[in-house]
């Protein structure tokens, strides 16, 4: 089954308020992740909302991270798709989960494009954490 991506869809949950709430912090966290997941930086777009809260993407040349945060509750939902061979996106989503002190990450992994015989193309979800998994340090 060859597939054209992975996508991570990640909660995280138990997360440090004041990390998810500062966009210059959450911007640099998701640089990182996109590095360290071998990934190629286009371009990137992030927004503070008032009272709380971020969202942001990081667009690669692989495809795209993104993060939507609720600091008054601790959490944080992302998703890592990448494209290619040499892209690793669980580096991505280990960063992101170690930076914003989640100490919960449930995670389903999917394969996306995966071609049919007709020529259409479907996906895969091959993992699913079930449930929370805690996160050692």
């Amino acid at each position: 089954m060859k597939a054209l991506g992975t996508h991570i869809v990640c909660e995280l949950s138990g997360c440090d308020p004041k990390a998810l709430t500062d966009v210059d912090a959450v911007h640099a966290m998701m640089i990182r992740a996109a590095k360290d997941a071998k990934a190629t930086i286009m371009e990137s777009a992030f927004h503070r909302f008032e009272p709380q809260g971020v969202s942001g993407t990081v667009i690669l040349a692989e495809s795209h991270l993104s993060i939507h945060t609720w600091p008054e509750k601790g959490y944080a939902a992302m998703d890592f798709y990448t494209c290619g061979d040499h892209t690793d996106p669980w580096l991505a989503c280990q960063h992101a989960a170690k930076v914003l002190g989640a100490k919960n990450m449930l995670t389903t992994e999917f394969k996306r494009g995966i071609e049919a015989k007709n020529g259409t193309f479907t996906h895969v979800v091959t993992a699913t954490e079930a449930e929370d998994r805690p996160l050692t340090a």
